[in-house]
């Protein structure tokens, strides 16, 4: 069977410092990086300021991974187009109803949810949000839709190196 392993969680709660170690530990696992910062790299509005042509062209980056037929490890899923849409003024009610049906149909091709929730302050690199409260919203979001997708999860909590460790045991490795 394909393993397809989503971290999942707001911005800056330490999945991609916990992908990159990963890499070390899965040698035989395809890693997917972050499309925000792809998307955003050739131009589209990204967080609060996304819009439809943002959100299509992550969903399209993520259906996209998911034809991959091999072992995944993704920063980022299919279900961050869902909840992050939610939140964007720029999104119109068409977009988000497609992004919805999406979500439908391929929430079930991911086999194990890794959340990450907020345990610090957002740090400001430059490209990702820093509005505390925005970030609360879309946290809580992500909690409710997990919720909704009947398929266990894994919430990390911890160091990077102690969060690697919860991971590696829920998707037995």
């Amino acid at each position: 069977m394909i393993k397809r392993i989503a971290l999942v969680g707001a911005s800056s709660t330490g999945k991609t410092t916990v992908y990159e170690l990963l890499k070390n530990k899965l040698p035989k696992y395809e890693f997917v990086n972050e499309s925000t910062r792809t998307v955003g790299a050739y131009g589209f509005p990204i967080n609060e300021k996304g819009t439809d042509a943002t959100q299509l062209a992550i969903s399209s980056f993520h259906l996209e991974a998911l034809l991959q037929p091999y072992n995944l490890v993704l920063d980022r899923c299919y279900m961050d187009v869902l909840v992050y849409s939610r939140f964007m003024k720029g999104v119109t009610t068409y977009t988000n109803d497609y992004i919805e049906d999406t979500w439908n149909r391929v929430k079930s091709e991911y086999t194990h949810y890794i959340y990450f929730p907020i345990e610090f302050d957002s740090v400001d690199d430059g490209v990702r949000s820093v509005n505390e409260q925005w970030r609360k919203e879309v946290d809580w979001e992500f909690k409710a839709v997990l919720e909704g997708v009947r398929q266990p999860y894994l919430t990390v909590t911890g160091s990077p190196m102690q969060r690697m460790e919860q991971i590696l045991k829920f998707i037995n490795v």
